[in-house]
Order: C-alpha cells, then sequence, then structure tokens
C-alpha cells in the first residue's frame, strides 16, 4: 500500500551538455577519420611507385588520434552514464547495443593494430567497418529513444 512512498526517486543518468558533445564529436571524428581512410584505401588511384596513398598514413594517424578521444569519452561515460543507467534498468535494449557496438569496435581496432595472421586480421577489418559503419544508426537510435521517453514520462 505504502511501497511507492518508500522507493527512492530515480536519478537522472542524462549525461552532461559537455559530456554528449564530446560524444558526438568523437564518434563525428571517428566516422570521418575512418571514411577518410576508406576512400584513400579503396577509391583514390595509388601514386606512382607507391604501395599505398600517402592520404592513408594520415587518415590513420588521424583515426588513431581521435581513437584516443573517444575512448576517454567513452570511459567518462561508462562510469557516469552506462552503469547507473543499467542499474535503474533504463533504455537496456538499445543502450546496451551500443556500448556493445563500441566495445566491438574497440576490440576490432585493437586486433587490427596487433594481430598477424592475415585471416583473422581480414575479419576483424571488415567487422571494424561495419561497425563502424552502423554507430551512427546507433547512436541516433539511442539518443531519439531516450528524447521520447524523457518527454513521455510523467515528471
Amino acid at each position: 500500500m505504502h511501497e511507492a512512498l518508500h522507493q527512492r526517486p530515480r536519478k537522472a543518468v542524462r549525461p552532461g551538455r559537455r559530456q554528449r558533445l564530446a560524444a558526438y564529436w568523437s564518434s563525428a571524428l571517428l566516422l570521418a577519420s575512418g571514411t577518410l581512410w576508406l576512400i584513400a584505401h579503396y577509391l583514390l588511384p595509388l601514386p606512382e611507385f607507391a604501395a599505398r596513398h600517402p592520404l592513408e598514413t594520415w587518415a590513420m594517424r588521424l583515426h588513431g588520434a581521435a581513437t584516443l578521444f573517444g575512448l576517454a569519452v567513452f570511459g567518462s561515460l561508462w562510469g557516469n552514464h552506462l552503469l547507473p543507467a543499467w542499474k535503474q534498468g533504463r533504455h537496456r535494449p538499445h543502450g546496451g547495443a551500443l556500448a556493445l557496438f563500441w566495445l566491438l569496435l574497440i576490440l576490432t581496432g585493437y586486433g587490427l593494430y596487433y594481430l598477424s595472421d592475415e585471416e583473422v586480421r581480414a575479419l576483424a577489418g571488415t567487422s571494424h567497418i561495419a561497425l563502424g559503419a552502423a554507430l551512427p544508426l546507433g547512436l541516433a537510435v539511442h539518443v531519439s529513444q531516450a528524447h521520447r521517453q524523457r518527454h513521455t514520462d510523467p515528471a
């Protein structure tokens, strides 16, 4: 009968404005630098006597720098947003899927850097490209679902 009176109110787990902007910027930088590498690797003609296009190297350096930023942002979201929201049971399907995407991107990126077996490395590369291409959609779904729930839940 009085159970509702004794429940603690849910604490908001929405990231702050700066943290949201950092997540959007890191995702955009990673997507842009990854796309730039794909263009340089697969679409641009090779200069004469070159094993790879010079833009590939710069795109990979930019992607590596963006990765450091993205990992820092992901780490901050892990403690301030992901774990508290998971404990509250909020947005588990799409939030969990988004976290899984990020973790798989981290693992496949690590594999691309350190794996020596070419077949396994090729699988990691294909997976990394597919996950990276799908990440913006996953982020958009998570943000829109959270936004919709925030505006439909009674205060």
